[in-house]
This record gives structure tokens, C-alpha cells and sequence, in this order.
């Protein structure tokens, strides 16, 4: 379980001398600290979310109720679809927006109009209708501390436990950058600086959790060399 965001809380006002938020309001903070796990969740992609949505029959694209930043993973009664491209079914399928059976594949492409907006278009259209039929695989956005209560400030922050002092990290760059008396351009280098070091640990742990297993070609086939360089199946 990660650190309370009352300790991130507590150890900012601390560290900035923000006794009495003299200097900083707790809306200030907590904005903050919500930068933080924002900035950090969307480059280190470490908060998997999965939501189950009512598929319609005739109905091909479908959007997430939460925010995130890619879909990952795409399943239809509990089958796992691969990944198309629209182009891709605009070149091999003449009547491919009209098709409807059971989806067997899903695709991103000309539907994302922001980041924050998630959507997938299934392929073939579901013939009928089916209660929590798919189920969306995101990486999803953390939500905002708060410390409006000391039941919020119990909250545990949405990230590792290990990460968790980045957090920390970057709220103090934001304010010490910030035009006030505890201005100091120096200590907000200091502190994003540390902030890098913990981050990108951080990343490298995120990409460690996909699959090590790489396939390329069929496995009954010749284990030959691609470009000269690179054995066409990789294995772990």
C-alpha cells in the first residue's frame, strides 16, 4: 500500500516552511499534488484500469466512462480480439462497415479526438446486444488527493509505495518555482531532478511488466536471421 497522502501532505508543508499555509492554501497543495501523479501516472503508464460495457447489436464503436491514456487490451465475452487498422479493413473487406456477427477485432485509428477520450471501434459490428459484453483494458488517470478531511488524508496515493516520494518531489519543484518569498529557482531544479531519478525507475518497472515473449513467423519454421542481426523468434 502506498505512503498516505496526509504524509505527502504534512512532509511538503514541512520541507517549504508553508506553516500556518502562509504561503500555500491546501487547494494549492493538493493541486499540486494531483500534478504530480498526473505527470507521473501518464509517462510511466503504471495504473491499469479495465471497465465492462454494454455492447449493442449493430453498434461497432463504444467509449470508456473513464479517462486514461491508450487501450492496451480488448476483450468480447471474455475473448481476447486483436488489434486493426480501419485502412487495413478499407483495403481487404469491401463491405466491412456494414458486416455485423461476433467481433473479432478492434481498432483506435480515426476515432481518438483527445488523449483523455478513450474509444474502440469493434469489427464485426456485434449482431446483438450483450450485458457488460466487452471489456476495455486502459491506462487510466489517478485521482485527485485531497485534504479537505482527515479521512481523505488517510487515503493512500494512487501509485507504488516505492514511487511515492516523487510525489513529494514534484510538488516541491512547483513550488519552489512558484512567485513567492520561498522562490528558489535552484532548490526546484534540485527537486525535479530527484523527481527524474525516481520516475525513471519508475518507467523501466512499468515496461518490465509486458510480455517478454516475442514471436515472429511460425514457430515450426526455420529459426533464420532478420536483417542479418536479429533471430526471428525471441524467447525469454
Amino acid at each position: 500500500m502506498s505512503a498516505p497522502y496526509g504524509d505527502i501532505y504534512n512532509s511538503f508543508n514541512e520541507v517549504i516552511g508553508n506553516g500556518g499555509n502562509f504561503f500555500f492554501s491546501d487547494a494549492v497543495i493538493d493541486r499540486y499534488a494531483f500534478r504530480a501523479l498526473n505527470e507521473s501516472c501518464e509517462r510511466a503508464r503504471y495504473k491499469d484500469t479495465a471497465e465492462l460495457i454494454n455492447s449493442v447489436g449493430g453498434t461497432g464503436e463504444y467509449a470508456a466512462t473513464g479517462d486514461g491514456y491508450d487501450v492496451f487490451r480488448v476483450e468480447y465475452e471474455d475473448y481476447v480480439m486483436w488489434p486493426i487498422t480501419r485502412d487495413k479493413l478499407r483495403h481487404s473487406e469491401r463491405d466491412w462497415q456494414s458486416r455485423t456477427g461476433k467481433p473479432r477485432y478492434y481498432y483506435l485509428d480515426e476515432i481518438y479526438d483527445h488523449q483523455d477520450n478513450l474509444a474502440v471501434g469493434l469489427w464485426e459490428k456485434p449482431s446483438t446486444s450483450v450485458t457488460d459484453g466487452i471489456r476495455l483494458w486502459y491506462h487510466g488517470v489517478p485521482n485527485a488527493p485531497s485534504s479537505t478531511s482527515a479521512l481523505s488524508k488517510a487515503v493512500p496515493l494512487e501509485i507504488p509505495e516505492w514511487a511515492s516520494p516523487l510525489v513529494l518531489y514534484y510538488m516541491l519543484h512547483l513550488a519552489y518555482q512558484a512567485d513567492t518569498k520561498k522562490q528558489d529557482m535552484g532548490a526546484a531544479a534540485l527537486y525535479y531532478m530527484l523527481y527524474e531519478d525516481v520516475l525513471g525507475r519508475m518507467v523501466m518497472r512499468s515496461r518490465d511488466r509486458q510480455p517478454k515473449k516475442w514471436v515472429s513467423g511460425a514457430s515450426e519454421g526455420p529459426n533464420k536471421m532478420v536483417l542479418n542481426r536479429l533471430p526471428q523468434r525471441i524467447t525469454p
